[in-house]
């Protein structure tokens, strides 16, 4: 390999070492800020350096067809100490400040939505429930109203009827009772059965 595409390689690594940095910063205020827990906290490192791997593999495979030499690494290491050395508090800070702006965007379009869209929205369903309420009321008060109407007449031949069929209904009083006296039984036997073990 030629000493430029070797300078080449180098310089990538070293941006990639930057790059890991940086991406390292942001995940950890990142992980702060928002209080993820601490059992996710391993899994999350396993995936940070999985796509580190991933990422630098993936420009080693372009700039030098994958091949893995000491200059890799050496490049590596002076991006990442030169990152942490250099840049690493300046972009904690603007991380913080980003979180802060990006929450305080959300909060209040939150708010915009809730003032704008969501209350009236409640608002005008609750009105039109109390609405249906009232209609319903109403609409049962008529109902009724009409039934005592149509039903007037009937009750008046009900009790017209009603004494007429006294003498039917005496004809039925041994059957009625005697049902009775079977259903008490047969209560009894049920009794009897379920006291003994």
């Amino acid at each position: 390999m030629s000493a430029a595409a070797q300078g080449m390689t180098i310089a990538s690594m070293m941006l990639c070492g930057l790059a890991m940095g940086m991406a390292f910063d942001v995940y950890r205020v990142a992980s702060h800020r928002y209080h993820v827990a601490r059992w996710l906290l391993p899994a999350l490192d396993v995936a940070y350096w999985a796509a580190a791997t991933l990422a630098v593999f993936g420009i080693l495979l372009a700039k030098n067809e994958g091949e893995v030499r000491m200059y890799v690494f050496l490049g590596l290491g002076i991006g990442v100490t030169g990152y942490f050395g250099l840049f690493s508090q300046w972009v904690i800070k603007l991380t913080g400040k980003l979180i802060d702006t990006v929450n305080s965007l959300i909060h209040f379009l939150w708010k915009l939505f809730n003032t704008l869209i969501w209350t009236p929205f409640l608002w005008i369903v609750r009105l039109l429930a109390k609405l249906l309420d009232i209609l319903f009321v109403i609409t049962a008060a008529l109902l009724l109203w009409v039934g005592k109407l149509v039903f007037k007449p009937f009750a008046a031949l009900t009790n017209w009827l009603w004494p007429k069929t006294l003498p039917i209904r005496r004809k039925f009083d041994p059957m009625v009772q005697a049902y009775g006296r079977i259903r008490n039984r047969l209560k009894e036997i049920r009794d009897l059965l379920r006291k003994k073990p």
